[in-house]
């Protein structure tokens, strides 16, 4: 193939071929650990030829390079480093579509998704037959709420080119459906797709951990465990495998594992979401003084910087309101976090928000909007249930905590027993009224 780049020179034509080598390592990955070496090379081989030679296409791999580093890791840090590369490249070349689709991606994951769609769109006027522009695209619009129109452009995607990538995320709009079987279906296909083409690890163990939190939503707590440890033998410490695994121990009441579980993802990247949920599992175990070192950890991660302040808002709304502490630093960050991220999950967290802060019907038209579409969760009709009963609709919240029972009675350490416990008494509540509606006319 042609490169527009080369003219001939000797330097020049070196960089094209270390760029074709870069691709081909890419594109035929060893073991693991081999892996994350290969990138680490790889990032410092073409950071010493850029330094000789500024060159879009080098830019655009190095960019390329730093979203492999921070899907390894979990660094988000890896990502504003791609965002640079990625965008000295467009400076350089500003049609270099794969850069501009690349851009969106890193975007996404840094929850610009007013951003992500602006690229993911201009990408794919340079490229319309690009599927990966299309599954950014959908992400963005799934994340803020657009789901008839992530349907819509979820539909393309698959249509260009059904692969690991497009069907795992064409299954999270059906999981959010309730299309569960469908949401199954895709994933299955999608790890055995990207199997059979030699897809990178990662990317393969993603989709396994994918397909492992469907079943935990389902209640699947043994399938659930299998599709954790696959995904650990597919790319051994992934730390995504490491907290489904805590998590799905902890529901299984098998504290000890799933504390063990969290603080191996904590060493491998301290995300807040490990340390609140490894917060709830000491509390539970009586381990008040461990307990309380996890919530001054989640409270630095959270606030290290002005990115973390972003990207966790939710985590930290979610573990204020479950905790029932700060309601009032929770329902600011939820109103913060829904004015971009209208999705079911972010109108969850505002009524959950809400609610927490003794307004319970404020939230109802959040929680409705969170439920709307039956979707397999039980925190969902757990929160809908406690909501229902502050607002003196009793059947309703019957009818949604014993749904959040019958799904997973252990959906949250320290929330189960409390669901539980109000079922029953909404239960009793019910039985008193009607010996009294019956004695009442004798």
């Amino acid at each position: 193939m042609e490169n527009k780049y080369q003219t001939g020179s000797w330097s020049e034509m070196w960089i094209g071929a270390v760029a074709v080598a870069l691709l081909g390592l890419m594109l035929c990955p060893g073991k693991t650990h081999a892996q994350s070496l290969i990138v680490d090379r790889d990032i410092s081989l073409v950071q010493k030829i850029l330094a000789q030679r500024p060159n879009p296409e080098l830019y655009y791999r190095l960019g390329d390079l730093y979203i492999q580093k921070g899907r390894q890791t979990g660094d988000i840090a890896y990502f504003n480093l791609s965002k640079k590369a990625l965008t000295k490249a467009l400076a350089m070349e500003p049609k270099l579509a794969p850069a501009r689709r690349h851009l969106a991606f890193v975007l996404y994951s840094l929850h610009d998704f007013s951003g992500a769609s602006s690229e993911a769109e201009s990408a794919l006027k340079l490229a319309p037959d690009d599927s990966y522009s299309y599954g950014v695209l959908g992400d963005a619009q799934l994340e803020t709420g657009h789901y008839a129109a992530a349907a819509t452009t979820y539909s393309r995607m698959v249509a260009l080119k059904a692969d690991l990538y497009s069907l795992s995320r064409l299954s999270g709009l059906e999981t959010m459906r309730a299309n569960n079987k469908a949401a199954l279906a895709d994933l299955k296909r999608a790890i055995s797709d990207g199997t059979t083409a030699g897809e990178p690890p990662e990317g393969i163990a993603w989709a396994q951990v994918r397909l492992a939190q469907d079943y935990f939503l389902m209640g699947r707590l043994s399938d659930a465990a299998i599709l954790g440890h696959a995904a650990l033998k597919t790319y051994p410490n992934y730390h995504r495998a490491l907290g489904l695994l805590g998590q799905t121990a902890a529901a299984q009441q098998k504290f000890n594992d799933a504390a063990n579980y969290y603080r191996r993802a904590i060493a491998v990247i301290p995300l807040p979401q490990y340390a609140a949920a490894l917060c709830a599992i000491y509390q539970r175990m009586g381990r008040d003084n461990d307990a309380r070192q996890q919530h001054q950890l989640v409270e630095f991660i959270a606030h290290l910087n002005s990115l973390n302040r972003v990207l966790y808002n939710r985590v930290l709304v979610d573990y204020y309101a479950d905790q029932d502490i700060e309601h009032r630093t929770a329902l600011e960050l939820a109103v913060a976090e829904f004015k971009t991220r209208q999705d079911i999950y972010g109108q969850d967290a505002l009524a959950w928000a809400l609610y927490r802060d003794g307004q319970a019907k404020v939230s109802l038209p959040h929680i409705r909007a969170a439920i709307r579409f039956q979707t397999t969760d039980a925190r969902l009709y757990f929160h809908a249930g406690l909501i229902y009963a502050a607002v003196g609709d009793n059947d309703l919240a019957r009818a949604s905590l014993a749904r959040a029972l019958a799904i997973n009675p252990h959906f949250q350490p320290i929330l189960d027993a409390f669901a539980a416990h109000e079922y029953a008494l909404l239960n009793a509540s019910t039985g008193s009224q009607r010996v009294a509606e019956t004695i009442e006319p004798q």
